[in-house]
């Protein structure tokens, strides 16, 4: 499809608004759980009389909920539907906001944030999906990857709510605020219409076809409708674990696999949860200049994110990851370079931060804009449930990895050492990017599936 037969964003049908609305405040509220920690940890530390480690699990747990959730998240989507999942995760969050803001303890804020992290994982999985599944593939892209925008934006609010609340301490009060966010989203998912292709596989498919009539144009709801009909078979419509390494489905699947895990390979949610320890001990101080410095990442991290939304259906997704991914290697050599050449001193403090800023604006554009999309895009119907939910649940148990290790590697090989190992991480990622990944820019699903089934056999 060309650029010119691409419907404009008015053209958009109400429906199609009302799901972009929920994906972004989905977005939102797992970026603020990433953000609003770092506020809050420094008051529940003497409040609750909690120790380093018990510190490190609070933080930790939100990933360990998560990973559960985006295990299960596929198999609950594709059994009681994209909708119904989306809203119970959303309920699933409130529950975990409650439970953290009244805690009496360490057990209690531990329990609490487990809870939080099931619902951000089980968000994480499905709007991608839901979102994927229900708009018009001219503006999939931007639609998808508004979820990593809202992301980066709940990540900025996060630090700004602890920022604000920093003179009272009230920790109980930071996490509350994201009951508004959390109540707004849970209405839109009561609002949505379910997934065209998840009821085309219940069978259902005269209402697949009046869902695809409110969100897609008259013509390519047509013959997007007759695709689905030519493409599903019985076999594959069963959406069976068994299909994830299956010929014809297996190289699409550990492309996938293999994104989900290099992408937090990058480090990004460990640095930017660590990144005003970092910045502390680099050099910068732990006053104003260390908390202004945590401040201007993510707000860097919330306006690159917003170039590449504009860019990711004009440019592709293939060419921002390989931007991406070669400048955020460049940008981790830069840091392990200050490192071994430098001191801790204002000098390395800031040089640090250049360097954190590089980083984060070559992952925005890049990893950062591209994950959910092609992740969810190159997953046939078939096993795109269930492909999403162990690709994203090695993301997330990646992630809670390395945030697990990521001082213990600063311990043992010095920040250089744990810059470098990223760097690696990231050529590969890039690799990954140059050769296996197709650009998917302007096609439809039902295309790029038969692009992967067409090419594996055996």
């Amino acid at each position: 499809m060309s650029d010119v037969d691409m419907p404009r964003h008015n053209a958009l049908p109400a429906t199609a608004w009302l799901a972009i609305g929920a994906a972004a405040l989905g977005g939102m509220l797992y970026g603020y759980d990433i953000g609003i920690i770092a506020g809050a940890l420094v008051f529940m530390k003497p409040a609750l009389s909690l120790s380093a480690s018990e510190m490190s699990l609070i933080v930790a747990a939100v990933l360990g909920g998560g990973s559960l959730a985006t295990l299960i998240g596929g198999p609950a989507a594709d059994r009681f539907g994209r909708k119904a999942t989306l809203t119970v995760a959303g309920l699933v969050f409130i529950v975990g906001v409650v439970v953290t803001a009244i805690a009496g303890g360490y057990s209690g804020a531990l329990v609490g944030r487990l809870i939080q992290g099931i619902g951000v994982g089980l968000i994480t999985i499905v709007v991608p999906l839901y979102m994927v599944e229900v708009m018009p593939p001219a503006v999939r892209g931007r639609s998808v990857t508004l979820f990593q925008l809202c992301l980066t934006f709940g990540i900025l609010a996060g630090y700004l709510v602890g920022y604000l609340f920093n003179h009272s301490g009230d920790w109980r009060a930071m996490f509350a605020t994201a009951l508004i966010p959390a109540a707004a989203f849970v209405l839109l998912g009561l609002a949505l219409p379910k997934s065209p292709r998840w009821l085309f596989k219940q069978g259902r498919t005269d209402e697949a076809r009046a869902v695809l009539g409110r969100t897609h144009g008259p013509a390519e709801a047509e013959t997007t409708f007759a695709e689905l009909a030519d493409q599903t078979d019985a076999d594959a419509a069963a959406g069976r674990w068994s299909l994830l390494p299956a010929p014809g489905y297996r190289k699409a699947f550990f492309l996938a696999l293999a994104i989900g895990l290099l992408n937090q390979l990058t480090g990004i949610n460990t640095l930017l949860q660590f990144n005003t320890v970092i910045l502390d001990q680099s050099g910068l101080g732990s006053g104003a200049a260390a908390v202004l410095g945590s401040v201007t990442v993510g707000l860097t991290n919330f306006v690159v994110t917003i170039i590449g939304l504009v860019l990711i259906d004009r440019v592709g997704r293939r060419p921002l990851l390989i931007i991406g991914t070669a400048g955020s290697a460049i940008a981790l050599v830069f840091m392990a370079l200050v490192h071994v050449l430098t001191t801790a001193s204002p000098l390395q403090g800031y040089a640090t931060l250049a360097g954190l800023i590089g980083f984060v604006v070559f992952f925005a554009i890049g990893p950062g804009i591209v994950v959910w999309l092609a992740i969810s895009e190159v997953l046939p119907l078939a096993i795109r449930a269930k492909g999403m939910a162990v690709a994203l649940f090695a993301n997330s148990l990646m992630s809670a990895a390395l945030a697990a290790v990521f001082m213990d590697i600063v311990a043992l090989a010095g920040y250089a050492g744990a810059f470098a190992l990223l760097a690696v991480s990231v050529l590969l990622y890039l690799l990954v990017a140059i050769f296996p990944l197709p650009e998917t820019k302007g096609r439809k699903l039902e295309e790029i599936e038969r692009h992967f089934l067409g090419g594996e056999h055996g």
